[in-house]
């Protein structure tokens, strides 16, 4: 819990270590700044408590969250394309659920990626990583890889045009992403009438597996905003971790606020799961318990990395027994889905050698429904168990 001293503002978070944080040019990066502060934020204070309803039924029981998209949006991509190909995904998504389903996709925001090397070599010539759109380009020359700014603001006018398209439909997609790129959560942090903070760029913000450090920037910006904030939980993360960061993320545990999203690999799940849940339970937090099936499972194989079907649905059917047998009420699914019939998620034997993919092997359409609805079978067989 803060100290009486503490006293959270947007920039907090600059007074701790901020790991994963773009190398810009500190002026070009105040300008792109001063303009999205002016524009203003790009989601509403209502939007975002209006889910953190929906996150606390589905904590509850009462409903279930599927958050799904892209593992990293893409510039190039149109925007209106994008927000219809993410509706259409989510009506077919439904279908796979029965009772009510909170949805919640990866889009308007997911520019940036956290890496594990911040270089990568080939042939001899050493480039920084690729970040995502909204650090550099994917092309692997000095030119593209620099850490340009100004692609902020692109980031910022395609997440403007994608909710502009979501909003003009009748059921609501609430768009996330991981609050990586602190500048840019700080400039579209907005305080409401009885003063509270809430961030502007997302109606969901995600703390990542690599950026959850307890004394860390990404924990402390993330500590003073009333939206819905996920943290990915992977096997490195303790019990008593996991308490400190409730007790700093949801000081007054409020319902739907924050929910633990497990990436833990169906070899590591059944060993380093229950003791999280144990810990929450006894302590009684007002957390909802996802399962992420994909980060825990990427192998490296011929310096290519790759997901397996197989890992998945074993991670999701261990997710749901362990919840069962813990007595914890499962809210969620967290998958990364790319547009169209795409092979990047297989089993080894049937591979495709050929898919291409700028960051994470992501699931096809046709995969995604097929986890979600052994996801809602997995639930509806503990509700009648």
């Amino acid at each position: 819990m803060k100290s009486a001293e503490h006293s959270w503002t947007p920039r907090s978070w600059r007074s701790r270590p901020a790991a994963q944080q773009p190398d810009y040019d500190p002026a070009e990066l105040d300008i792109v700044l001063s303009d999205v502060r002016e524009q203003g934020p790009l989601v509403l204070r209502e939007e975002c408590a209006a889910l953190r309803e929906k996150c606390a039924a589905a904590a509850a029981g009462a409903a279930f969250i599927v958050q799904a998209g892209d593992c990293a949006e893409s510039l190039a991509n149109d925007p209106v394309a994008e927000s219809d190909a993410a509706v259409k995904l989510f009506a077919e998504l439904d279908d796979a659920v029965r009772g009510e389903t909170v949805r919640i996709a990866r889009i308007a925001g997911q520019f940036a990626k956290p890496r594990s090397q911040p270089f990568e070599s080939r042939v001899g010539l050493m480039l920084p990583a690729y970040r995502g759109d909204a650090v550099n380009g994917l092309p692997f020359d000095s030119a593209a890889r620099r850490h340009d700014p100004a692609r902020l603001a692109a980031a910022y006018r395609h997440s403007a045009a994608t909710i502009g398209k979501l909003r003009r439909i009748e059921s609501p997609v609430f768009t996330s992403h991981e609050a990586l790129i602190l500048p840019y959560e700080e400039a579209l942090v907005v305080q409401d009438s009885e003063g509270g903070w809430w961030s502007g760029s997302g109606h969901m913000l995600w703390i990542g597996d690599r950026t959850r450090e307890i004394d860390g920037a990404h924990v402390e910006f993330a500590s003073g905003i009333e939206n819905v904030i996920g943290v990915k939980c992977g096997p490195s993360l303790g019990a008593e971790q996991l308490l400190r960061l409730a007790e700093t993320l949801d000081p007054k545990r409020t319902a739907g606020k924050l929910l633990l999203i497990g990436r833990f690999g169906a070899n590591r799940i059944e060993s380093c799961l229950p003791p999280l849940l144990r810990a929450a339970s006894r302590e009684g937090l007002a957390t909802g318990w996802m399962i992420d099936p994909m980060h825990g499972n990427t192998r490296n194989f011929g310096g290519r990395k790759r997901r397996r079907i197989a890992d998945m649905v074993e991670e999701v059917r261990a997710f749901f027994n362990i919840c069962r047998s813990e007595g914890v009420e499962p809210a969620g699914i967290h998958l990364e889905v790319a547009p169209g019939q795409v092979a990047e998620c297989i089993d080894f034997d049937g591979h495709d050698p050929m898919a291409n993919f700028p960051c994470d092997p992501r699931l096809n359409s046709d995969q995604t429904v097929d986890l979600v609805k052994l996801a809602d079978a997995c639930r509806r067989q503990m509700v009648h168990a």
